[in-house]
């Protein structure tokens, strides 16, 4: 048995980001508490590697794969089939009403080996069939069978092999988001009578929104794409509600919940976590390291932009570089950087290499990949994000220890991090400037401004050091997650 079993959906080890470089900071910082990982990914993939090495006090990484078919077993007898089958139909309706108390006794039918649903019970028999059919009827009969047939299965698959996997026995399960992995750590907490740590970067349910609403994978009828409407489709609406619903379930279950700063909390609340289990506790960075690694002083050279993060569409890289192609008409010895993996959505890096082509960037405009940041700060004038979606950038916070302005778009904290949260941090002054989101001319003109007015880029890399000097020291915010897991282990 592990201290805290830490359960992860496509972050940490295998992927770099933000949610990945906390983890690790925080297994690193407590060289005394005995880790495992439960890593949770769509399909097998025997290529991937480790983006992280390892500290010696992660004893064990366990993978559950979402949509892995394999292992099917064998039908059940009929009368058994029948028992259960009820049993699940029973549970889902209640379920899908939002009763939530119902889930507890959802895990006899899918992890007690007396009583379980096999996966061919659940997919290759007449008695799930008629299962599927009675829902259909009751939620909707107003749409396709065969469009809702599909769609069942598919959110039923990795429901089923959540529901199923094996929980590594643990004093505490630390989960990092709701979705799936808060699924499995409900699972966790009710079988192994333990307790439940849930700590939100970004509100997962809030990004699933975001991803489903421009999802090309999930069907929509024929006669639904010509409405001129702002709604989701019915499928749409369909997998937006599980991801609703398993949200709740994990608040429910979590003992204490954890997020990053106050707007996440309000939204949080607005999606069902009770606020009395609700704390922030901010990321933060090992500011001593950071305070060496000041702008290099070159007696010529260009001024550098750099864009830190993954190349991935929520980070909305495309209004970077368009943002770009504007600053170069007017300044055309700026330099513009990519820094950061390019691998996690190969067809959005290929639409970006063809942007940049289609727009004549020559050699003003690189992509350098996955680079050791502490060694490029150093030759960063500027550092900008154009996301659509954030939690608490680690990135700004880095960026301002070394005394780096930053240009980001108004989402998550990026305005906590660069104007301050309290009237003491406020006056701090501001660290960056603010721009609309996928507003490729409001950027440009912020960073326009940042790279002519000398004074202010001065004011704001002082104010960067000072803000995350005073409030994102990690020693300090580590302290505090070690504190709650001595109070939370059984």
């Amino acid at each position: 048995m592990t201290d805290v079993c830490l359960i992860l959906e496509g972050t940490y080890p295998f992927v770099a980001g933000g949610v990945s470089t906390w983890i690790h900071q925080l297994i690193s910082a407590m060289p005394d508490v005995r880790f495992s990982i439960l890593s949770i990914s769509p399909f097998p993939n025997p290529y991937r590697e480790y983006k992280y090495r390892l500290p010696p006090n992660v004893f064990d990484i366990q993978d559950i794969y979402l949509h892995d078919a394999k292992n099917f077993g064998i039908k059940s007898s009929a009368q058994h089939r029948r028992e259960t089958a009820e049993g699940v139909e029973n549970i889902l309706s209640r379920l899908l009403d939002g009763d939530l108390a119902s889930f507890e006794e959802s895990l006899k039918f899918l992890r007690d080996p007396q009583t379980a649903m096999t996966l061919a019970d659940a997919f290759e028999s007449k008695e799930a069939f008629e299962v599927a059919t009675r829902l259909y009827t009751k939620y909707a009969d107003d749409v396709s069978f065969l469009d809702y047939f599909w769609t069942f299965r598919s959110i039923f698959l990795p429901l089923a092999n959540t529901m199923r996997c094996p929980i590594p026995p643990a004093r505490l399960y630390h989960v990092v988001s709701t979705g799936y992995a808060g699924l499995i750590a409900s699972v966790a907490k009710l079988t192994q009578d333990s307790s439940m740590l849930l700590t939100e970067h970004g509100v997962y349910t809030h990004e699933r929104l975001l991803e489903i609403s421009q999802a090309t994978w999930i069907y929509t009828p024929q006669k639904e794409r010509f409405r001129v409407q702002q709604e989701l489709s019915y499928f749409k609406r369909v997998w937006l509600g599980f991801f609703n619903m398993l949200g709740k379930l994990t608040y429910h279950n979590a003992d204490k919940i954890i997020t990053l700063f106050d707007g996440n909390r309000v939204k949080q609340i607005a999606m069902g976590a009770p606020p009395e289990k609700i704390s922030i506790i901010p990321n933060g960075i090992d500011v001593e390291a950071h305070r060496s690694l000041v702008l290099k002083p070159r007696q010529v050279r260009k001024k550098t932009v750099a864009f830190v993060g993954r190349i991935v569409s929520i980070k909305d890289v495309k209004s970077f570089i368009h943002a770009a192609k504007i600053v170069l008409r007017r300044r055309p010895e700026t330099e513009f950087l990519l820094l950061g993996p390019m691998d996690e959505e190969p067809e959005y890096y290929q639409e970006c290499r063809d942007l940049v082509k289609s727009l004549g960037f020559g050699d003003a405009l690189r992509f350098l990949g996955e680079v050791n940041l502490k060694e490029w700060y150093s030759k960063i004038d500027l550092l900008v994000l154009t996301s659509l979606s954030e939690a608490q950038p680690y990135v700004i916070i880095e960026a301002n220890a070394v005394g780096i302005p930053v240009v980001a778009s108004d989402v998550g904290a990026c305005r906590d991090l660069l104007e301050g949260t309290s009237d003491a941090d406020k006056v701090l002054g501001a660290s960056g400037l603010l721009t609309g989101v996928a507003n490729p001319a409001d950027t440009a003109a912020a960073i326009d401004k940042l790279l002519t007015d000398a004074d202010l880029w001065h004011k704001m890399s002082e104010a960067g050091r000072a803000r995350v000097q005073a409030h994102y020291d990690q020693d300090d915010l580590i302290s505090r997650y070690l504190n709650l897991y001595e109070h939370m282990m059984r």
